[in-house]
């Protein structure tokens, strides 16, 4: 047995030890494994009789009065057994005895008809036929009639144990048929009720019967199953062949089979239909001693000296073998095994494969041939290969059942030899150590007995359920009794099993080492010690008065023989490593002195390892079963039920009990330094720190197989417990999840696995809800659940179940002081243990406080229970690394939130009553998680205003961290806002401007740079007046931080602006484009480059060139004209006051920027294009356009003088274009003048040269002077006036 050290607990380590075993006992061969050649004869032979296969244990001799009947010459008798209702059956002419062997002198006689019997058989009744106490039918045989008799049988007070047999009684049916003089030699029955007859004239016959007489068929009739349709008008004289009668017949109620031998020893294979009502000949084997011959050399009968008989036919179980399904016994004591499948099916005889289905069998042959024993122990065992040996055999009546063999072998007139056989389970272990297929060893015995067998069965045998393996049924079913019927009485016989032979070696007077160490050899250290577990700790030992002297030498072979934990060293390049590495622990080092790799692993002690094996057989029986299972019963809800029988698990629990008690009163059981025990051998260079490590490991390991036994007792305590207080009722109402969640649990999850502790906690829990239910109080229910259960009934639940027990208490009360004291003492209790508390109970007991209005319990409770379930607060650090997969932390994070749902569900309901600023500021702010999950349920349910009213150290994180919205990066400055902290959310705000995660339209962003420009000064302005401090530089960083963001938004905002110039121009030509414009804010360079220019946005041109500062004259030149241009040519527009309009709106935007708005170019444009339209032409056209444009006049003033002079003298001279810019400027006087009668124009300022809004008067009149000389040079009187009318009033008012 080996032992690791793994992250898994010592408990789980110990149920994986159990498991372990029980799938090596598991894997024992099945008898056609073991039977794979074509014959074979390997015996060995006991000679110490403690070593028997079979022995006897007591002769009950005849009745008197039997014996006389009996001894009777002139009668016909004959003997039998009936061991379903423990009776020996004896038949003296038309009489029949039914003794009571158990009772020895106890005897019924049945004389109510005068034929001599030929035959008898105890067959199963056909449904519906008889009453229910009649179990059994007795089928009587006469040469007149064959008649029925019910039996019925009432197990004793004692429950049928030795010295019981029970009452019987014999009812008379008036079930009868004629047997028309042919004498039934053999009858059975199935287990459907059908009765199989043969008769002394070859015939197969069926005893058809019903409860009443039906229109065409009468209550009982005898049907003839081998006759034809022509036999039936042929004279019995006049018939030909006559059929060979039968000798006996068995039934194969698994298979659907009835096996007939027939007097020439061959046998026919009836098959009965998948529903067992059909009757069809399948096979007849007819040369069965030649198929023999033909297996096994060795086999001689059907010789002329040694003619072939067949003493007995018995079935094989489908448990014991899935293709051998029948043996045949013959009277020179050979087995001859049959199949009724094909040889291709039986190469694959696997547990894995699925069970053949019933159906009509392919073939009937003889697959193995099993040579007999010796039946004198003095000539030796093995193979018979002397034919005077096989001559020595005399089989006359045979026995076989679940891989047991018993013979009677006629020894003289007066005694019969009693051979008996049973597979040799240590020889075959030994063997499949060795190579990987073993073949069939058997352990044999000889056993005389008084008087000539009449019938063996074996008694006390309910259903079969022994093993092969002699050594798995130690603890889990009781020893194998056999009755051998003879003319002298009946002797008892037991199969020893291997503990049976050992208790019987270590029952000696005087112990002989070399036989214990025989034995040990025999069948192994770790065997021998489960042995003694057996013999000290199982109540069939103590019910057979062990003495004081086998229970000592049990005890005493235990410690002194049990060996000790050792080191195994074995170079990991030697030939034994892998055996090693099978067998020992993973203490691994290496070797300093070759350098090789050595694999240093602890072997524990056959003690130990005896253990184990004691202990996973003594589980056995309901360690894989479901302890609780869901069924549906009358009623249409499922409900809970436990899942294993309380007879097994009483029986299981007493073994563990007496175990547990041999380990608490035997303190050597646990090694320690007192045991002055070498740990490894003599010639071993371990130290003594190695011999401690070794008992400290085989020490750790004991302790866990304790626990482990500690823990099965108490959970059979407590799924006794559950079935005591009826758990299907219990479990009526319980959710269809939580049905789910606690079926289906097994035996071994229950005791070792977290699952079964959990299933455990809440199954205890609906114990004390169905308590409180019923207004009982819970200490009755708790006292149980302490001494019972006391390691699943911690002091945690003891708490649990009083607090619970306290709200009830709460519910109950009509005084409000009262209700409110039992609620915060309930609070308390569950405060200390909020950790141990599953969601489903935390939510149950934070309903219970909201009924009673204690809602901050609730808060309390759910908070002590998040932060119990994760005290190093993993969550939070899980939730700081972003919720990684896969993360072992996320366990206790979904914890800590299911606990919080709790109190979110509360408000929930509570939300349009009681929650306020108040209620919500009063929730304690110290856990993080816990916030953050209110403020996301703040948010769903549109109370996101409360949220700015929540100062605690959370808010801020909360709106920071991912994932992040537009919604909560929204509620993060205006949270700064509410707290005063402008220049933050200036930040924030420009973030949200620029943020190209959000779906965000450019009018918002536009409006979040507004506002972040508006927050930025207020913030300078507060750190100038010392209201506040953002960060922890000096006032003047900051102010200068702060104006860097304001310089930056106030330039982010233009291009912003140019780019909803651009959009709102695109709408009504591309959706599209005016889509993308929303995404993001885009720079100058990009707004021109992919959208203004290629699409020939002229004006958002102009508008780019204004905000980016870009001069390129030529192209502004060009882009000027196109829209001018483009408008006057509208044929839509009102040609030069649509132009006007046009130079003025964009005046109005791109003014005074000389990169967009150049004023002479505009101006010149302007004036070419009043000549090219004369007739809409009105003087003062260009000046009052830019003036539109919000040009200064003075500025208009300028450039018009300019473009004059420009064109009234030079080589580039234009008398016209002169002449109109004269006119243009003496009207640009006028309307200045006129513009500003209503504001104090004759107040000069400072400079004498400059007035109102800057205009150069003296330059002006000095300009109108030379434009009226030259009018008159050029003889234009009409100008001349207009100028001179110009500058008089000009002169007039200055």
């Amino acid at each position: 047995m080996e032992t690791t050290t793994n992250s898994d607990t010592p408990l789980l380590k110990a149920a994986e030890l159990i498991e372990e075993k029980q799938q090596v006992d598991g894997k024992f061969p099945v008898i056609s494994e073991l039977l794979h050649a074509s014959s074979s004869g390997e015996y060995e032979v006991a000679i110490p009789a403690e070593w028997q296969v079979v022995t006897k244990q007591r002769l009950i001799p005849l009745p008197d009065a039997l014996f006389e009947q009996y001894d009777l010459l002139e009668c016909r008798c004959f003997m039998g057994l009936f061991p379903e209702i423990r009776r020996a059956w004896i038949t003296v002419d038309h009489r029949l005895f039914l003794w009571n062997y158990e009772d020895e002198s106890d005897f019924y006689s049945f004389e109510d008809q005068e034929q001599i019997i030929v035959s008898v058989a105890m067959v199963k009744p056909r449904p519906g036929v008889f009453v229910d106490s009649i179990k059994h039918v007795l089928v009587v045989a006469t040469p007149l009639e064959v008649f029925l008799l019910g039996v019925g049988y009432n197990i004793g007070r004692l429950g049928g144990a030795r010295g019981d047999g029970g009452e019987v009684t014999l009812y008379a049916t008036q079930i009868s048929v004629p047997a028309d003089g042919v004498a039934m030699t053999s009858v059975v029955g199935t287990s459907d009720g059908r009765v199989f007859m043969s008769g002394n004239d070859g015939g197969l016959y069926e005893f058809v019967y019903q409860s009443e007489d039906g229109w065409l068929t009468k209550k009982a009739r005898k049907v003839c199953l081998t006759s034809t349709i022509t036999s039936y008008f042929i004279p019995t004289f006049l018939a030909h062949k006559r059929e060979i009668p039968a000798i006996s017949m068995v039934t194969d109620d698994e298979r659907k089979l009835l096996y007939v031998l027939l007097q020439d020893a061959s046998i026919k294979v009836y098959w009965l239909g998948t529903q067992g009502t059909e009757f069809i000949l399948a096979h007849h084997h007819r040369t069965i001693s030649n198929s023999a011959a033909l297996l096994c050399p060795q086999f001689n009968e059907g010789t002329d000296a040694t003619p072939f008989e067949i003493a007995s036919m018995h079935v094989i179980t489908s448990r014991e073998s899935r293709t051998l399904s029948f043996v045949a016994i013959t009277s020179g004591g050979c087995r001859l095994y049959f199949s009724t499948v094909k040889r291709m099916q039986r190469f694959y005889e696997n547990s894995t494969l699925p069970t053949l289905p019933v159906r009509e069998p392919d073939v009937f042959e003889v697959v193995h041939v099993r040579l007999p024993p010796d039946s004198q122990p003095s000539l030796g065992g093995g193979l018979l290969q002397s034919r005077a040996m096989r001559q020595m055999l005399n089989v006359h009546t045979a026995f076989y059942r679940n891989g047991s063999t018993i013979m009677a072998h006629t020894w003289n007139e007066d005694h019969d030899s009693i051979i008996g056989t049973a597979p040799g389970c240590a020889q075959i272990l030994a063997r499949i150590a060795r190579q990987p297929r073993a073949s069939l060893v058997e352990l044999s015995s000889v056993e005389r007995i008084e008087g000539r067998t009449w019938a063996i069965a074996e008694i006390g045998l309910s259903e079969d359920n022994y093993e092969l393996n002699d050594l798995v049924t130690v603890s889990s079913t009781p020893t194998r009794t056999f009755a051998v019927l003879t003319n002298a009485g009946v002797t008892i016989l037991e199969k020893q099993r291997p503990v049976d032979m050992f208790r019987a070696l270590i029952a000696q007077p005087t112990l002989r080492d070399a036989q214990l160490q025989e034995f040990i050899t025999t069948y192994g250290l770790d065997e021998t010690c489960a042995m003694c577990y057996t013999i000290l700790c199982t109540e069939e030992f103590s019910q057979q008065m062990v003495s004081i002297q086998v229970l000592n030498a049990a005890r005493r072979i235990l410690f002194e023989y049990g060996g000790v934990p050792h080191f195994a060293e074995t170079s990991a390049f030697g030939a034994n490593a892998g055996r090693a590495a099978a067998q020992t622990g993973n203490i691994n080092t290496s070797s300093a002195d070759s350098g090789v790799s050595v694999a240093e692993r602890v072997l524990l002690s056959g003690r130990h390892n005896g253990l184990v094996i004691y202990l996973s057989r003594a589980l056995q029986p309901i360690w894989m079963k479901h302890t609780i299972t869901a069924q549906v019963d009358n009623v249409s809800s499922p409900r809970l039920h436990v899942g294993i029988s309380t007879s097994d698990l009483v029986d299981v629990q007493e073994r563990l009990r007496r175990l547990q008690h041999f380990i608490n009163n035997n303190q050597r059981f646990v090694p320690d330094q007192i045991n002055q025990m070498p740990v490894q051998p003599a010639n071993s260079n371990r130290s003594a720190a190695d011999a401690t490590s070794c008992w400290q490991v085989e020490a750790a390991s004991l302790g866990a197989l304790y626990d482990l036994i500690i823990y099965s007792v108490e959970a059979i305590s407590f799924l006794c417990l559950l079935a005591d207080f009826n758990l299907p009722t219990i479990s009526s109402n319980m959710p269809v999840g939580q049905l789910k969640t606690l079926s289906g649990i097994e035996f071994n999850q229950l005791v070792s696995g977290e699952r079964g502790r959990l299933a455990c906690k809440e199954l205890i829990l609906v114990l004390i809800n169905s308590q409180l239910k019923q207004h009982m109080s819970i200490d009755s229910l708790s006292d149980v659940l302490s001494k019972r259960c006391s390691s699943m009934f911690s002091a945690a639940d003891v708490s649990l179940y009083k607090a619970l027990e306290s709200l009830k208490l709460a519910g109950e009360c009509e005084e409000g002081a009262e209700t409110n004291d039992l609620a915060a003492e309930a609070l308390n209790l569950l405060t200390d243990i909020a950790g141990t508390l599953s969601i489903v109970q935390l939510r149950e007991i934070c309903k219970s406080f909201e009924t009673l209005g204690q809602f901050g319990a609730v808060v309390t409770l759910s908070l002590a229970c998040a932060a119990q379930s994760d005290p190093n607060n993993e969550a939070m650090a899980f939730w700081n690394d972003n919720a990684p997969e896969n993360d072992s932390r996320e366990i206790v994070y979904r914890k800590r939130l299911d606990c919080y749902k709790c109190i979110i569900d509360m408000l929930d309901k509570r939300k349009d009553t009681a929650l306020n600023v108040k209620n919500l500021t009063s929730l304690p702010n110290t856990d993080g998680l816990f916030q953050f999950a209110l403020y996301d349920w703040l948010l769903e349910n549109d109370k996101s205003s409360l949220l700015f009213h929540m100062h605690g150290p959370f808010v801020e994180q909360y709106l920071i961290i991912e994932p992040r919205s537009v919604e909560k990066t929204d509620m993060l400055w205006h949270y700064y806002i509410h707290c005063e902290q402008f220049g933050k959310a200036s930040f924030v705000q420009r973030e949200l401007a620029c943020s190209r995660d959000y779906n965000i339209d450019l009018s918002r962003r536009i409006e979040y740079l507004s506002l972040s420009i508006s927050n930025a000064k207020i913030a300078v302005d507060m750190v100038r007046g010392g209201q506040m401090r953002m960060t922890e530089f000096s006032e003047e960083e900051e102010i200068n931080e702060l104006g860097t963001i304001l310089r930056e938004n106030e330039d982010q905002l233009e291009i912003a602006q140019v780019q909803l110039e651009i959009q709102q121009q695109l709408r009504s030509i591309d959706d599209t484009h005016a889509n993308a414009l929303d995404r993001r804010l885009f720079t100058v360079t990009e707004l021109y480059d992919k959208f203004a220019e290629p699409l020939r946005l002229w004006d958002a041109m102009l508008l780019i060139f204004k905000a980016s500062n870009h001069e390129d004259s030529q192209m502004v030149e060009e882009i000027w004209r196109v829209i001018l241009r483009t408008v006057l040519d509208d044929t839509q527009r009102t040609g030069l006051m649509a132009v006007a309009s046009k130079v003025a709106n964009l005046g109005s935007r791109l003014y005074p920027s000389a990169a967009a708005f150049p004023l002479q170019l505009i101006a010149g444009i302007l004036v070419e294009l009043s000549q090219e339209r004369p007739n809409e032409y009105i003087v003062g056209f260009v000046g009052d356009t830019l003036v539109q444009a919000r040009v200064l006049h003075w500025a208009v003033f300028e450039v018009l003088n300019k473009l004059y002079m420009k064109n009234a003298a030079g080589p580039q001279s234009n008398s016209t274009v002169a002449e109109f810019l004269a006119k243009e400027v003496a009207s640009l006087t006028i309307s200045w003048m006129e513009s500003n009668q209503s504001g104090s124009i004759r107040d000069i300022v400072d400079s004498p040269n400059l007035v109102d809004d800057g205009m150069p008067v003296m330059d002006l009149d000095s300009a109108l002077s030379q434009y009226i000389i030259n009018a008159t040079l050029n003889n234009n009187i009409d100008l001349k006036n207009e100028l001179q009318r110009a500058q008089e009033r000009l002169r007039r008012v200055f």
